[in-house]
């Protein structure tokens, strides 16, 4: 039962990348995984409530991811290469959720609006994403700082939150600017941060 009901999560996840929201229809991916439509309404009330379902799906992954970029037992550099680390998010989709359909950043967000334009809900669940990266972030910082590992002059609620404005920033103007090597921007502003923050 539990495998049905992912298998109907992870196609309809695929439908609502790939499609505009009106369009995709329960019997499209009743099909494509070989149950009837009856077969979606036993798990989901809805099209409206499979699509929420998916999408806190990717919520839970991704917040799951984001808790992991921010390892408490490694210093300044370790931390920043992961979360500058733009390609693994993807990698991490894919793997975790057999979600290569999600193949670029523009698509995620694509996702996302659509989710916050149905649902308000979803916007409380992505600034709880943000609200706890941030929170994590700075405290790592703030005890990096107390350590002598980084300026005690820079202001850790603020370098936070540069630093998840830059990760967001970097994957958005990669999706519109063709050619954009990420990895090599991630580098770049790895050594740029650690030049700024460290003793």
């Amino acid at each position: 039962m539990k495998e049905t009901k992912e298998r109907i999560i992870l196609k309809a996840l695929q439908y609502f990348v790939k499609n505009d929201y009106q369009s995709v229809s329960l019997n499209s991916i009743a099909d494509s995984i070989g149950i009837t439509k009856g077969g979606i309404y036993h798990y989901f009330d809805s099209k409206d409530d499979l699509f929420m379902e998916c999408m806190i799906t990717v919520f839970n992954l991704v917040g799951e991811f984001s808790a992991g970029m921010v390892n408490e037992d490694a210093g300044p550099k370790e931390v920043l290469e992961s979360l500058f680390s733009f390609e693994n998010i993807f990698q991490v989709l894919s793997e975790t959720l057999k979600m290569d359909f999600i193949s670029n950043y523009m698509e995620y967000t694509y996702l996302l609006f659509v989710g916050m334009k149905k649902f308000p809900q979803i916007s409380e669940m992505i600034s709880s994403i943000y609200s706890e990266m941030q929170k994590s972030l700075e405290s790592l910082f703030f005890y990096w700082q107390t350590n002598g590992v980084i300026k005690k002059e820079i202001d850790c609620r603020l370098i936070t939150f540069e630093i998840i404005a830059q990760i967001e920033g970097a994957m958005l103007v990669s999706g519109f600017t063709a050619g954009t090597d990420l990895s090599e921007v991630g580098k770049d502003l790895v050594e740029s941060t650690l030049k700024r923050i460290s003793v």
